[in-house]
């Protein structure tokens, strides 16, 4: 019994053997594109939380190491427990580049020279210098002394003296970096990638963009951030306040920008039936004629709902594995209700005062089939694509609050009782159906679909990367 997603494994001969999104034609497409850019670049793919962006630059750096072309990965967010962003990445590199030093001694000796030039710079660090630099005031490269006669006039002739040596560590690291990438990467690109700015700690992810564009401004570089830029924004905001131009301050940083494609929902959520071997689970029931239909309801069910609302990949995975977990205490004969037991545990997850007034509370369905029509608005109600889902759910809502004798004080269904007179007939005859159908013949239980969901509260679920 799987109850987690495992991590994605990618095999470095085979990357695309994991790519389940059929991530591939975009991949093979921006990797022609970034390796024809005139370098140092810095490309950023933005896309929202929890969208598949760490995947796709695994897949990239995994792609472009099969290709032959020099990538890395270094994820940010683990090492933004540094306080110096340049030495975690140093480092990092070192662990990175182990490939591409090899053998060679003069290979050898120019990775040192850079590390060396670039502990300096981390030592000697004068936040001033750089932030100069970050509001366009000058290239940190080409700061004159008399230009830091004026910046610094009230400085210490120490302060003073300590920026000029930062600045030629500065220069030496530059030099030393590209002495190293021109006889270690074969007139190859290096490409690295930059993952989790944007859950770094403000003043971290600030810091780290500012060494990206002053420090490796370096011919030969390539650099892939994968961010969310609107959250980004926000991190910006709390540094230089709420009024702050962020995006204007990110484009100092960003030469290009790429929005990384929708993923197509129905496969995922597909793969994550897969996943976690429900098709034995559901195969089990098919031996009685009342469940033989719960597999089909339970996807069409999930997919319909979260294409309604736009659920990001790690949405999508959070809530199907507590769809699972509910599932799984089930005998093979005992009734699920897919359709009801999968609206209302996304409803938990959305609107869970919604939900929890409709299984607790004396309520009845209105609120629910609200939020389902929200969802499922009227032109996709009536669309033969969404109609037999959709009235599927609105009929157990209908339902699981009522039996024969009171059916009919129910106001929804009163009120496709009298949309059979207009155009609405259609879906509201199948409505009228669904809940005729469940009150004479299933009754459903509410409260164990309210135990179900109860007992799915109380874990918390976490994604794996």
């Amino acid at each position: 019994m799987d109850l987690k997603i495992h991590p994605l494994e990618i095999d470095p001969q085979n990357p695309f053997a994991s790519d389940v999104l059929n991530r591939k034609p975009e991949i093979e497409n921006l990797t022609t594109l970034v390796l024809n850019f005139n370098t140092p670049t810095v490309l950023a793919i933005d896309s929202g939380w929890g969208t598949g962006k760490t995947t796709f630059i695994k897949l990239r750096q995994y792609y472009l190491k099969a290709e032959g072309v020099n990538a890395l990965y270094f994820n940010a967010w683990e090492t933004d427990f540094s306080e110096e962003p340049l030495v975690a990445f140093l480092g990092e590199m070192n662990d990175g580049l182990k490939d591409l030093i090899g053998d060679s001694k003069k290979v050898k000796h120019a990775w040192e020279t850079t590390k060396s030039a670039g502990k300096q710079i981390a030592k000697r660090m004068v936040p001033a210098v750089i932030k100069m630099a970050t509001y366009g005031a000058v290239d940190a490269d080409k700061i004159t002394e008399d230009m830091l006669a004026n910046a610094f006039g009230s400085l210490s002739g120490d302060a003073l003296e300590n920026y000029l040596q930062q600045k030629d560590a500065i220069k030496q690291f530059h030099e030393s970096f590209k002495d190293f990438l021109e006889k270690a990467s074969q007139n190859k690109p290096l490409i690295i990638f930059v993952d989790e700015l944007d859950r770094c700690r403000p003043d971290y992810a600030i810091a780290l963009l500012e060494r990206i564009k002053h420090l490796f401004n370096i011919e030969g570089l390539v650099f892939v951030l994968a961010l969310d830029k609107k959250q980004l924004g926000y991190s910006i905001s709390t540094i230089y306040g709420e009024g702050f131009h962020s995006n204007g301050y990110l484009r100092r940083f960003i030469d290009f920008e790429y929005q990384l494609q929708q993923p197509d929902i129905e496969s995922y959520i597909n793969i994550l039936f897969a996943r976690f071997k429900l098709e034995e689970f559901f195969d089990k029931r098919k031996a009685y004629r009342d469940l033989e239909n719960d597999k089909d309801h339970l996807l069409g069910v999930f997919q319909m709902i979260a294409s309604g609302l736009k659920l990001s990949l790690r949405e999508i995975e959070q809530i199907f594995a507590q769809i699972n977990l509910s599932i799984r205490t089930a005998k093979k004969n005992q009734y699920l209700y897919p359709p009801l037991l999968v609206f209302l545990i996304i409803t938990k997850n959305i609107k869970p005062d919604v939900c929890q007034r409709y299984l607790v509370e004396n309520v009845d369905e209105a609120e629910c089939v609200k939020f389902l029509y929200e969802i499922v608005p009227e032109e996709k109600r009536n669309n033969s694509q969404f109609v037999h889902y959709c009235s599927l759910v609105e009929g157990y809502l209908i339902s699981a609050k009522s039996d024969r004798s009171t059916i009919s004080d129910s106001e929804t269904y009163s009120r496709h009782e009298r949309n059979l007179q207009n155009d609405e007939h259609y879906y509201s005859s199948r409505v009228i159906e669904i809940a005729k159908h469940l009150t004479r013949k299933v009754r459903i239980n509410i409260k164990s679909i309210s135990e179900r969901i109860e007992l799915v509260s109380r874990f918390e679920f976490q994604s794996e990367k």
